[in-house]
């Protein structure tokens, strides 16, 4: 309450001093404001961006008090917000000769070293503003720490906010800024473990359960997710980004019922979102609930007609229900919107398979492969197209390429050794074969897909008996 009644209070005294300024422009008269003021109202048009404005009380206040540093100050701020970083930095360096021990000087040259680029220079002049801070040195490395936060340089802010946190370990928002840092340099578990810890001294903190929701929802630990998030809107039921985060999470975790309660709850603050929409659509796809799926996607339709996912979507509950001529034109309609969704290739090109359309379906597969090469099931259906068309070396090809990266995956092999069986290579499909038994004999059926008589091939039954059926 303290900190309202002190925030209340500053707004009014600023309010009245623009006031006071602003109608002396207007009436084209002279008055009189002492640094403070002034400071004030530079200070309240760099809040509200309107950084020319700043720069007219600059140079009025200048008039006023010119030896002021801390007007020259203002100004080289004023400055580097007007995107003048070079001449702002010239007037630093002649304030410094001035005001060789002053920290707000360093403070603002590597600030401005940063805006520039010069990120050594400006560790060098941060470390001396540390040398000339005498009192709340934590709080000025804070500030340091903060503006490489801001520029994207988070190992060297880490560097900062540690040391800060050693002098100030009462300062529970470094350890905010330090979970931070690390979430953004990819180090989750670091991330995680400050979070926790500013959660415990700072337990009501929206913010940082929701932060903690993002990071395990990354590492896939979506029950802690589910927790943190919940915890977050239990501090603040109107968060409304925590509703469609603990859906996403619910719906990572396969539990679509509660996954829908909170994509409706978003719902209720953004009721035209075409995207959360779909989404509920999907999880009653999920749930084999294809009315209310189809229901949901029109929804998302009626709004955007051109909204590519919704679509898709109908398309696939379409396929799931075998209406492919219904979901052809479906299908087509998304991929017009969005060319280069692999997905949608592929989903395309199941289509087409199933109305016997297979030239078409080999180009869709060709294109979601050439698009997501990495993709198993795009490398398999496309050299499954191949070999549809008799195209066999082909499809050698494209398992021999995904085999490349993927030389654990048995199901590769007993493909390979289909296509081998069928160009009646047999020693090298046999040789495939046992490779993909050693590796994961429980999904030998794999070569049934690409060649049925492997299972009458004496020598495959005896690999099949020595890797599968052996006591």
């Amino acid at each position: 309450m303290k900190e309202d009644f002190e925030d209340i209070f500053h707004e009014e005294e600023y309010s009245e001093l623009v006031n006071r300024y602003e109608e002396m422009l207007k009436n084209n008269t002279s008055y009189f404001f002492d640094v403070s003021e002034f400071e004030s109202i530079i200070d309240y048009y760099i809040d509200s961006n309107k950084a020319n404005n700043a720069l007219n009380v600059v140079k009025y206040a200048a008039q006023q008090h010119p030896n002021s540093l801390n007007i020259q100050m203002k100004k080289a701020q004023v400055l580097v917000d007007k995107g003048h970083a070079a001449p702002a930095l010239q007037l630093i360096n002649q304030l410094e000769k001035i005001e060789s021990s002053n920290s707000d000087v360093y403070l603002l040259k590597g600030s401005t070293l940063n805006i520039m680029g010069r990120y050594s220079e400006a560790e060098r002049a941060f470390d001396t503003a540390i040398i000339y801070s005498y009192e709340d040195k934590a709080e000025v490395i804070h500030t340091i720490a903060q503006s490489f936060e801001q520029i994207g340089r988070y190992k060297t802010a880490l560097k900062y906010l540690h040391e800060a946190y050693k002098l100030d370990s009462k300062n529970i928002m470094l350890l905010f800024d330090i979970g931070y840092c690390y979430e953004k340099l990819g180090q989750i578990n670091k991330s995680i473990e400050f979070y926790i810890q500013y959660i415990d001294k700072e337990p009501f903190s929206e913010n940082a359960w929701y932060n903690l929701g993002i990071l395990y929802n990354k590492y896939e630990k979506y029950p802690e997710a589910v927790e943190a998030y919940e915890y977050a809107l239990a501090i603040n039921p109107d968060f409304s980004v925590a509703y469609f985060n603990l859906a996403n999470a619910y719906s990572n975790h396969e539990d679509f019922h509660n996954a829908i309660i909170n994509y409706k709850e978003y719902l209720k603050f953004d009721g035209k979102s075409v995207e959360i929409l779909t989404f509920i659509g999907d999880c009653y796809e999920s749930l084999k609930e294809f009315d209310l799926a189809l229901k949901y996607y029109d929804d998302a339709l009626n709004i955007d007609n051109y909204y590519a996912d919704a679509y898709f979507g109908k398309a696939n509950v379409m396929f799931r229900l075998e209406k492919f001529e219904l979901a052809l034109p479906l299908i087509e309609k998304a991929t017009v919107i969005d060319d280069i969704n692999p997905e949608f290739l592929y989903l395309y090109g199941n289509i087409l398979n199933e109305l016997n359309k297979n030239q078409e379906a080999l180009n869709a597969f060709k294109k979601a492969h050439d698009l997501s090469p990495e993709e198993m099931d795009f490398a398999f259906s496309l050299s499954d197209s191949y070999v549809r068309i008799k195209k066999i070396d082909l499809a050698i090809n494209i398992l021999s390429e995904y085999l490349k990266d993927n030389t654990r995956n048995a199901l590769v092999y007993y493909r390979l050794s289909g296509c081998y069986f069928l160009k009646n290579e047999k020693d090298k499909a046999l040789m495939l074969f046992e490779k993909g038994l050693k590796i994961d004999p429980k999904d030998y059926l794999e070569i049934i897909l690409l060649y049925p008589d492997a299972i009458e091939d004496n020598v495959v039954n005896e690999l099949l008996n020595k890797y599968c059926f052996e006591e």
